[in-house]
């Protein structure tokens, strides 16, 4: 028995058993320990992100707001009450990028589509969006420049039916507003005359690939240009 002992103590056996079995015990009680003394904290995480990611979350101002109008209309007047002129910016909820908060048709076409705050690809696989990356870049109401894009060969594919004189109209969760059609051109994707976000003055720009049966990229893009015509402003100062 005693020179079993030795064996496994001195012998080749030994030098690698004994460390194996030592460092599978530590193992085993590190995990035990982690377990016990991280299990809060990994709740607290878990409930984190969990929060992180709801307030995060895109919101559809636009059917928030419809759903507020329609439970309040039994509480109108026979008589319909004219629409402000003037809206306090700080009384609507601003959109956050990929929330949606309108509604674009143009008189005469097919083009009839949720508006989204962003132009990303997920949110133009989804409706229009609305370019917010310049501060010269805005929504309706803000007296500034407002560019929307659509897919060719989706929402926007029927921007070929339009003509002059047309009437764009787009239902937001805080108004409606309507833009006269003045022009379309076909301009390079790279040609920043395109837009100008100096202007002070409300108008619209919509755009999509062109032509309009294009798959893949495409170089040009087709313009329709817009003034304002109705529709209540939203005052920064208030």
């Amino acid at each position: 028995m005693t020179h079993k002992n030795d064996f496994l103590r001195k012998g080749p056996a030994g030098l690698v058993v004994v460390p194996l079995l030592f460092a599978l015990v530590t193992l085993v009680l590190l995990a035990v320990m982690f377990k016990v003394f991280a299990a809060p904290y990994y709740s607290l995480v878990e409930w984190f992100m969990e929060t992180s990611v709801v307030e995060t979350q895109p919101k559809d101002l636009f059917d928030e707001a419809a759903q507020t109008l329609t439970n309040t209309e039994n509480d109108r007047t026979a008589q319909e009450e004219p629409e402000q002129e003037t809206i306090p910016l700080s009384s609507i909820t601003y959109p956050s990028k990929g929330d949606r908060y309108g509604r674009i048709t143009i008189a005469g076409t097919t083009v009839d589509a949720p508006v989204y705050y962003g132009d990303t690809n997920s949110i133009l696989n989804q409706g229009v969006g609305t370019y917010v990356d310049s501060s010269g870049a805005g929504i309706p109401g803000e007296s500034k420049t407002i560019l929307m894009a659509g897919h060719n060969n989706t929402f926007f594919n029927d921007l070929q039916s339009v003509e002059v004189g047309d009437v764009v109209t787009i239902e937001t969760h805080y108004g409606t507003y309507t833009y006269t059609v003045e022009r379309c051109e076909v301009r390079d994707y790279q040609d920043t005359t395109t837009y100008d976000f100096t202007r002070t003055d409300e108008n619209l720009i919509l755009y999509t690939c062109y032509p309009f049966d294009a798959l893949g990229f495409t170089p040009n893009r087709y313009f329709v240009y817009a003034s304002y015509t109705s529709g209540p402003e939203l005052d920064a100062d208030r």
